[in-house]
């Protein structure tokens, strides 16, 4: 049973090679004027879509928003170009087939068309017909080119949106953190001093006797005694008080640096379909 989709759904459709890699975007959509069916797109692919291919449609399936084509993704990039009218003459036709080496394959997909409903005809249709940039193309482009520049004008006009996101102010307050006080108290403590002293002594001293002292001896014989003084040094310790240092108190201020977090919310923006341009900046 024929599966029948609208050629506003092939225009707005997401391309994928036969790998299932993702090619890009569809940009254009060449319609047959003769069966009113898509015969060729242009899909972008590249940094950012910056570039473009034309397609053919022979052997594609369309279903859930991606173009399922039958080449690779390598030989699409490598496609020839077209002209910058935008035209797609017989020539043009042929030199597609060529370069995606189209023999015999033929589409099984179909579109609805403003009067009627026609199968995608088989091999060689597209380029006997002369699938160019004709009235039906035309209508095509141009009301594609319509919805896109009135989207456009809506967004600028009435779909603007700010994002917002909270910022972290950071300020500081002085605060009181404790009190010093500076005070002296009394500790007992014993100190020692060692102090040269000096004391006498008693020797017997035994000398031989001189004519001298015979001459003096008296004679007599008795008891006799002598004695002898001794001296010696005795310590006196005192105390007195004395100024030794002073003390006070002062402040000094140091630098630091202190790192806080804190949990902060940001908008993001995200899109549900194609859009053009890259929203990682505004994401970041």
């Amino acid at each position: 049973m024929a599966d029948f989709n609208r050629i506003e759904d092939l225009a707005n459709a997401t391309a994928v090679d036969v790998n299932g890699d993702k090619v890009g975007g569809v940009k254009d959509v060449y319609v047959n004027d003769t069966t009113g069916q898509p015969d060729f797109v242009s899909v972008n692919h590249g940094l950012f879509g910056g570039g473009d291919s034309i397609v053919p449609l022979r052997g594609h399936t369309l279903r859930d928003g991606e173009l399922h084509l039958a080449f690779p993704k390598e030989r699409i990039e490598d496609a020839p170009d077209l002209d910058e009218n935008g035209h797609l003459t017989t020539e043009d036709q042929e030199a597609f087939y060529r370069h995606y080496g189209l023999e015999g394959t033929q589409d099984v997909t179909t579109y609805e068309t403003d009067n009627r409903t026609a199968q995608a005809g088989a091999a060689g249709t597209g380029a006997a017909a002369g699938a160019g940039y004709a009235a039906g193309e035309r209508e095509v482009e141009t009301d594609r080119r319509d919805v896109v520049e009135g989207d456009r004008r809506d967004v600028a006009n009435n779909d603007e949106i700010v994002r917002s996101e909270e910022q972290l102010n950071v300020s500081k307050d002085r605060v009181e953190t404790g009190q010093v006080r500076l005070r002296k108290y009394v500790v007992n403590e014993t100190e020692t001093v060692e102090v040269p002293v000096e004391r006498e002594e008693v020797r017997v001293v035994r000398e031989p006797i001189t004519d001298a002292d015979r001459a003096n001896y008296d004679g007599t014989i008795g008891e006799q005694e002598a004695s002898v003084t001794l001296h010696e040094d005795r310590v006196n310790v005192s105390k007195e008080s004395v100024p030794v240092e002073k003390v006070s108190l002062e402040k000094d201020t140091v630098q630091d640096t202190e790192r806080v977090s804190e949990e902060v919310r940001k908008e993001r923006f995200e899109t549900d379909g194609a859009v053009e341009g890259d929203l990682r900046d505004e994401n970041r």
